[in-house]
């Protein structure tokens, strides 16, 4: 019987080998370009990863404007800046505390147009609760005196009340900061007869009291003038320097600075 296994390797032995060389050349340079579409692809896949992150976050890089707004606040309505008198922030020193009452007195004389004469220096801790508006607030004293007399004013710091409504109709409006002003009037209260608060973004609350008369002086309450105007009393509530919050260096400093405050009666 003839052996087929033989017969299959002469054929096999009178074939051609097959010319391999193209053949791996060409296998070779499609696998570089595989490579190299590969790595483009990746490159490129990480740079749209980053341009949708830092799109996200509102701004590519070198597009600014150069005062550190993004979004629609850099080119519309513009947005606050922070402040010097901004938030505090805990330090080595210590945690934050709670503002007190010289601190208080401190912000509002620092806060006040140049010139002024002021007196009639006092302060409170923490007040008993004003209202709604300002609840267990630090409170500082001053007069001022003014071309029609002296005035004299109380200046509270505290958190607005979540509950507390403002309307139109109760005498609200907006700043041009979009902080919340409340004008009330109580002629039948000399310490409070005008009275505005500004509710800040952080929900501190700065309540100024215009009073028509001056603080008790142990037999009765002087005739006084308002110290200042309402749009005045509402640019200084606004401040940004008002915080219900504190360092410890702070408020060592507000006490040196008045080192005998009377308490407000």
């Amino acid at each position: 019987m003839k052996d087929f296994r033989l017969d299959l390797s002469d054929e096999l032995s009178a074939l051609t080998p097959p010319p391999l060389g193209d053949i791996v050349e060409e296998a070779a340079r499609k696998g570089r370009r595989a490579r190299r579409a590969r790595a483009i692809g990746q490159v490129a896949g990480s740079a749209l990863a980053l341009a949708a992150v830092v799109l996200a976050a509102g701004q590519l890089p070198g597009t600014g404007n150069g005062n550190g707004l993004v979004g629609p606040a850099a080119g519309g309505t513009p947005a606050l800046a922070a402040p010097v008198g901004a938030t505090p922030s805990p330090t080595a020193s210590g945690a934050l505390v709670r503002v007190s009452g010289a601190a208080v007195l401190a912000t509002v004389l620092d806060a006040l147009p140049a010139g002024l004469q002021t007196s009639g220096y006092a302060a409170n801790g923490a007040a008993d609760a004003h209202g709604k508006y300002a609840a267990d607030a630090p409170v500082a004293q001053v007069n001022i005196q003014t071309p029609q007399g002296l005035g004299m004013m109380r200046v509270f710091v505290g958190t607005a009340s979540p509950d507390a409504k403002c309307s139109i109709d109760d005498g609200c409006r907006r700043d041009k900061y979009g902080q919340q002003v409340r004008v009330t009037h109580m002629n039948d209260n000399c310490i409070q007869n005008t009275v505005v608060t500004v509710r800040h973004a952080d929900s501190t609350a700065v309540t100024v009291q215009m009073a028509s008369c001056l603080a008790w002086n142990g037999k009765a309450n002087l005739p006084g003038v308002l110290p200042l105007t309402e749009e005045a009393a509402a640019e200084l509530a606004a401040n940004p320097a008002f915080h219900t919050m504190m360092t410890p260096a702070q408020g060592a400093a507000a006490a040196a600075r008045f080192p005998a405050l009377p308490p407000i009666d």
